[in-house]
């Protein structure tokens, strides 16, 4: 069953989320696994909504469950929080700016062509920054997330990390791959009054994060290389980093706790579970 369960995830500071559609789990590299179930989504089948409804309960499980560790049976060290919670002030830092150098460029009635390029080229100057300022073990695992995904989904075994260390670390499904279109979209909704601005931003993330799905199925199309070209870069450049063997191990332990919860509660055995395992 498990070759068949589509699973995305979260980098930590100290560790990796993963998650399916009824279950998620946490593995930190302090050893400690926590697993959890999700509820049924009734929107899951419907385009556009679903992904609104997932961006609240996946920001909501990244930050709660994964960076800052709430809940019954969770635990993450102090120097870990703060890890965590100096990249989301930086995250928010950087959308900050972000969005300040588009007004800045949307105002100076630039060609199309010249507001473009000058938003593309400050995204990814807010991005360089971000990477910079936040803590070097989050991109690690990131990386360490995409490698067992992939191996996942090519069917290595996550007990073999060497393996899964040779997995691609680039990502179709990636949330950078949206990031890059929808701030290349956003230049549409610039002169809209802010009132309309974040409704308006909102339904092209999801319209986007649909475009990219899309193209995920079909990697090696044309149009698809065309629509995950930039992300594919941030990733390569910025978003990711090569993981050690021991953040590679903590990634697959995530990933394996993940999958193996996911298959207790899909056969009704584990539907009520949420704790912490042994630590690895």
């Amino acid at each position: 069953m498990s070759g068949t369960v589509r699973i995305g995830g979260q980098a930590l500071a100290d560790g990796v989320l993963m998650r399916t559609s009824r279950a998620w789990a946490v593995a930190r590299d302090d050893g400690s696994v926590q697993v959890g179930t999700l509820p049924v989504r009734r929107t899951s089948e419907i385009p556009v909504l679903r992904f609104l409804v997932g961006l609240v309960g996946g920001l909501r499980l990244a930050v709660a469950r994964g960076m800052f560790a709430r809940g019954a049976g969770a635990k993450v060290a102090a120097g870990a929080r703060r890890r965590n919670a100096r990249f989301l002030w930086a995250l928010l830092a950087v959308e900050v700016v972000g969005l300040a150098c588009s007004y800045v460029i949307d105002g100076r009635s630039l060609p199309w062509w010249a507001a473009l390029a000058a938003t593309i080229v400050a995204w990814i100057a807010a991005f360089a920054v971000l990477r910079v300022v936040s803590p070097a073990s989050l991109w690690r695992y990131h990386g360490a997330e995409h490698k067992a995904v992939a191996a996942h989904e090519a069917g290595v075994g996550m007990d073999d990390v060497q393996a899964v260390l040779a997995c691609p670390r680039v990502h179709d499904r990636c949330g950078t791959n949206l990031v890059f279109l929808a701030m290349i979209g956003g230049l549409a909704f610039a002169g809209l009054p802010v009132l309309f601005q974040v409704p308006a931003f909102l339904f092209l993330m999801a319209t986007t994060a649909e475009l990219v799905t899309k193209a995920a199925g079909r990697p090696r199309s044309p149009v698809s290389r065309l629509v995950l070209a930039g992300g594919r870069a941030l990733q390569r450049h910025v978003s990711t980093a090569e993981p050690t063997a021991a953040e590679q191990a903590v990634g697959c332990r995530a990933l394996a706790a993940c999958i193996a919860h996911h298959e207790r509660v899909v056969t009704g055995s584990g539907s009520r579970s949420t704790g912490a395992l042994a630590a690895a």
